[in-house]
């Protein structure tokens, strides 16, 4: 039987619509660009002709050509002051979402296995469950991403996935452990993957440079979550998470060049965190040696 995954709603200031979201309101996003002449399908869904549209009309009227709708584009475009908030949705408590991803992942190798796929049944996405997942979604014409998304769970299954898309970290999430990424985070590290390779670049927060906090802060605001500007002024939002019930999503701080908060990123399972360091965007490991000796603590502000 599907576990459950409980849900809320969440209204966050000063949201900016970004692709990936979907309703009311970006149908009425998408109405406006279609009556300014734009060639775009009003269907609620931020998808890339959406983004393609929005990027044409930031150009036309001299707006930063982002494709993300702010508060300055949102304004051009509707005549009005962007909505004080926009309302999206949290996930479960992590215990929940870890049991409930265990046992989903237990009916995905299950299907698997009878479907004549080489995997355990254990309840643990590890590297063979991902193989053999890549493996069928080959041969049933989907996606080949190694991730149990809704498409492939119901492929699989017969049955709707509850919660977000399940992936493996690394070498197999924490503890062995599959984990559940809330639709939120799955948003969030959506947006920050898109920038690996960006340049550090010391007080950058756009994609042509980021230092740390720059980074954390663009990607968040991108998902619709306004965070201040510092490292450790963002350590004073949300609230405290153990490492050992660390979720992907979760800001992850360390002590660097200073004492006290100097280095942010953002976590994204298996001790694996992704952040703007002096190499530029990238995945750092945080059992490094490095890393292990600096690190602070954590907070949730999904």
């Amino acid at each position: 039987m599907l576990g459950l995954c409980l849900m809320t709603s969440i209204s966050f200031a000063g949201a900016t619509f970004h692709p990936g979201d979907k309703g009311n309101q970006i149908t009425t996003i998408q109405q406006a660009l279609a009556n300014y002449g734009y060639d775009i399908s009003v269907d609620g869904d931020y998808g890339a002709s959406t983004q393609a549209a929005v990027r044409q009309f930031q150009e036309a009227q001299g707006l930063e050509a982002d494709g993300i709708v702010g508060a300055a584009t949102y304004e051009a475009l509707m005549g009005e002051a962007m909505p004080e908030n926009h309302t999206v949705q949290a996930g479960a408590s992590a215990a929940m979402l870890a049991a409930t991803s265990q046992n989903e992942i237990t009916l995905v190798q299950q299907a698997l296995a009878n479907n004549g796929y080489d995997v355990a049944v254990d309840g643990a996405f590890g590297p063979g469950t991902e193989r053999a997942i890549r493996s069928y979604q080959v041969d049933h014409g989907l996606e080949p991403d190694g991730i149990v998304g809704q498409e492939t769970f119901y492929s699989l299954t017969g049955q709707s996935l509850p919660t977000g898309p399940i992936r493996r970290f690394g070498s197999g999430g924490y503890n062995g452990v599959s984990r559940v990424e809330s639709p939120e985070a799955t948003h969030i590290l959506d947006i920050a993957n898109q920038y690996i390779g960006v340049p550090y670049v010391f007080g950058g927060s756009t994609p042509s440079g980021f230092d740390c906090s720059g980074f954390t802060r663009y990607v968040y605001s991108a998902a619709g979550i306004d965070l201040p500007r510092g490292a450790d002024e963002q350590y004073g939002v949300g609230y405290s998470v153990s490492m050992a019930n660390l979720q992907p999503g979760d800001l992850v701080f360390f002590s660097t060049y200073e004492s006290g908060i100097s280095h942010v990123g953002i976590y994204i399972g298996n001790h694996q965190f992704i952040n703007a360091a002096s190499d530029g965007v990238s995945i750092s490991d945080m059992d490094s040696n490095y890393w292990s000796a600096r690190y602070i603590g954590a907070k949730r502000v999904m």
